[in-house]
């Protein structure tokens, strides 16, 4: 038969699926019960010795209060997020002053629970120590008061818890000790020291601040009065006019203007009228000139030159023009009159220029004069200007003075402010906490809390087991399922024989036909091999040989029901003991022991291998081993057995081979070199895998070919449990339950 293996089952996961998971859980299902058991019941006892305990709470709001003395400062700090506030609170609460001050106000050191604990496991073991002188014995000396005191407070703080949502001001305080009595009045008293500490505090700043303001306030004060005097010193010195105090610190108005800025302002005012009047001359100057040189008519005159005696000339010349055209256009150019009246227009054109060049010399000498006006005043003006700049220089210098007393006055004045109103709200400081809720004696224990630490011890059994179950299953050398058989040897798995009781009794055989359920899950499982085999036609293997890695395997049970369930079936089938060293089939059988196989090969039994042949069923013969008294590898590759095999064949229609196991010995790799197939006993979560590795191997390496492996003493209890395919066979399916073999 040719192996046929599952491509997806020649691979072993090294984790462990789940549906893996719950087969292994089914099948180590006591693993869990005893770790539960041991667990479950240590928590138990654990938890009836532990002391109980009582948690009482008190509650606490945080509202800081912002006590401002002024506008610009704050004796507290500003108001900081939710988270930042309750965890420093949390810290003021946690302080060792704290614990202390309620330790002093409830006298703790009085309680046993809050004494130094002495007897423990560190004490035992210096104990031990220095009685074999390995160390110094400590000589325990008297505790004092103090040391009391501050033993019991560091005991009390961890005691101490604190509770606080997220984005909440509600603070809780909880205490837990072994009297509820005394946990509600420490949770109360450390509220009270913590309020009272609030308060004490805001005091004490309060006070800091008012030695604070008072010392700036001398200083202050001395300042100011030096500031002042500097401002008059400096006025005094550089001769400026003293201010009023609501305008010293802006520039000097209208009012406060010195002789120079008042002179520079008029010279100013004029120098600009001067140089406008000189403007307007010299552009009558220039009007003038322009009319004298260009010889311009008289009706052409500018504006700068029409003065009466130029009118009434340029008249005349007008009318004598006038007259020497007429005469012109009717005498001769030599005619008296004409001449007359040429000479006479002339004359007056000379008067007219001569008019305007004495208008145009005095316009010069105005000219002139404006210029010298105005070097003047500009002269006038820079002196001016040097003075004032020097004054405001001065004045800038005083404004600086000026400010920087001001200055000093205005901080001295708020400081003054300040100090007014620290002294009105020094007498009416509160808390940034108040008490919500009192703690009250808690009416049961909050502690030990025995579900959840049962539930605990749960979980952790069953995690335990869960762990311990898995790494049993990784560590264990043998195989538990039919994927790691296929997967690790290559090799289908043929089929699963259960574990099936033993009875000690020759009138009744092992293998004598029982009604149990492990009884018909085996002949079920024969069925589908014999079922196997038949479906193979000519292909069936008639000489089958059964072996297995080591002894103690089931290799003899299964070769004697293989042959009973074939026999049972009707086929001729031949049991032959090939295991020399161990035979136990006569056992098995109910048969005696007597002469077999060795004397048929040693040729003691010679015509009489008839007779070595038992029938203990209808349909099968058994050859027993015999006694050994030969080499067993030479007796089974002798030709003898060769003729032996050869006759068998001609007789019987299956021939059954049950050999030694193949490590121990090599007779199964001798006498396979003569079969039709091997069948490989495997037994169930007991054979290492490396040891069927091996026979495997020796098979395959000795060209013996290897049919399956089967795989023996199923409990079939677990197989059930563990579900898949190693379960199917033991399911007993209503309708297909065998009757019979």
């Amino acid at each position: 038969m040719k192996p046929t293996i599952d491509p997806v089952a020649a691979i072993e996961p090294v984790a462990v699926p789940f549906g893996r998971l719950g087969a292994i859980l089914r099948r180590r299902a006591w693993i869990i019960i005893v770790a539960l058991v041991v667990c479950v019941g240590g928590a138990f006892a654990a938890v009836q010795k532990m002391p109980k305990q009582y948690t009482a709470e008190a509650s606490l709001i945080i509202s800081p209060q912002r006590t401002q003395v002024s506008d610009l400062q704050a004796i507290s700090n500003d108001a900081e997020d939710t988270e930042s506030l309750m965890r420093t609170q949390i810290d003021i609460l946690s302080s060792p002053s704290l614990a202390l001050g309620v330790v002093q106000a409830l006298n703790l050191t009085q309680d046993p629970e809050f004494q130094p604990h002495v007897g423990g496991i560190g004490d035992k073991v210096q104990a031990f120590l220095a009685k074999h002188h390995l160390v110094k014995p400590i000589v325990n000396q008297p505790l004092s008061q103090t040391d009391k005191e501050l033993i019991a407070s560091a005991i009390l703080s961890g005691k101490v818890s604190f509770t606080n949502q997220p984005h909440s001001r509600l603070l809780g305080i909880g205490v837990t000790t072994l009297d509820p009595v005394v946990s509600a009045n420490i949770a109360n008293e450390l509220a009270k020291q913590f309020l009272a500490f609030e308060v004490n505090a805001k005091y004490a700043a309060m006070q800091r601040a008012h030695d604070w303001l008072q010392g700036q306030i001398g200083s202050l004060a001395s300042e100011v009065q030096q500031k002042d005097n500097q401002v008059e010193a400096y006025r005094v010195a550089h001769g400026l006019a003293e201010a009023s105090p609501s305008l010293q610190s802006s520039t000097s108005g209208p009012q406060d203007q010195t002789v120079n800025r008042q002179q520079l302002d008029a010279t100013s005012t004029e120098l600009v009228q001067v140089s406008r009047d000189l403007s307007e001359k010299e552009g009558a100057l220039a009007q003038a000139q322009a009319a004298l040189k260009g010889h311009v008519s008289p009706s052409d005159l500018p504006a700068v030159l029409a003065s009466p005696v130029i009118a009434e000339l340029v008249q005349e010349s007008a009318v004598a023009s006038a007259r020497a055209s007429e005469l012109g256009a009717t005498l001769g150019a030599a005619n008296p009159d004409l001449q007359s009246a040429r000479a006479r227009a002339a004359t007056l054109d000379g008067q007219i220029r001569t008019q305007m060049a004495a208008i145009t010399r005095s316009l010069a000498v105005q000219v002139q004069a404006a210029r010298d006006q105005k070097a003047s005043l500009q002269a006038q003006l820079d002196s001016l200007r040097g003075a004032v700049g020097n004054e405001n220089a001065a004045t800038l210098a005083l404004n600086t003075l000026v400010s920087q007393a001001q200055a000093t006055r205005s901080l001295y004045e708020s400081f003054l402010t300040r100090a007014a109103q620290l002294a009105n709200v020094a007498g009416i400081q509160e808390a940034d906490a108040s008490l919500v809720s009192s703690a009250e004696p808690p009416l049961g224990p909050s502690s030990p809390k025995r579900t959840r630490i049962l539930a605990v011890a749960v979980l952790l059994a069953v995690a335990i087991g869960v762990g311990i179950a898995i790494l049993l299953e990784r560590l264990g050398g043998g195989f538990s399922r039919p994927e790691e058989v296929e997967s690790v040897l290559g090799l289908p798995l043929l089929g699963m024989l259960p574990t099936v009781e033993r009875v000690s009794s020759r009138k009744q055989p092992f293998l004598s036909r029982g009604r149990g359920a492990a009884d018909i899950a085996m002949t079920a499982s024969l069925n589908r091999l014999r079922g196997q085999m038949r479906v193979l036609g000519d292909a069936r293997p008639q000489l089958l040989m059964v072996t297995s890695s080591l002894p103690k395997e089931g290799k003899t049970v299964f070769s004697a029901k293989l042959a009973q369930n074939m026999a049972a079936a009707g086929w001729r089938v031949l049991l032959l003991e090939c295991d020399f060293c161990r035979p136990s089939l006569a056992g098995h059988l109910g048969l005696t022991e007597g002469p077999g196989l060795c004397e048929i090969l040693s040729g003691l039994s010679l015509g009489d291998t008839q007779k070595l042949v038992r029938h203990p069923e209808t349909n099968l013969d058994v050859i027993l081993a015999g006694r050994a008294d030969h080499d067993s590898q030479e007796l089974l590759a002798s030709a003898r057995m060769q003729g032996l095999l050869a006759d068998a064949r001609s007789r019987y229609d299956v021939i059954i081979l049950d050999t030694p196991p193949v490590l121990p010995v090599a007779d199964a790799l001798v006498l396979g070199q003569n079969v039709d197939q091997t069948i490989a006993v495997v037994q169930w979560e007991k054979t290492p895998r490396d040891a069927a590795k091996d026979t495997i191997r020796l098979l395959r390496d000795s060209h013996i070919p290897v049919m399956g492996v089967i795989l023996t003493q199923v409990n079939q209890k677990k197989a059930v449990m563990a579900g898949g395919r190693i379960s199917y066979p033991f399911r007993h399916y209503e309708g297909y339950t065998p009757t019979g073999a």
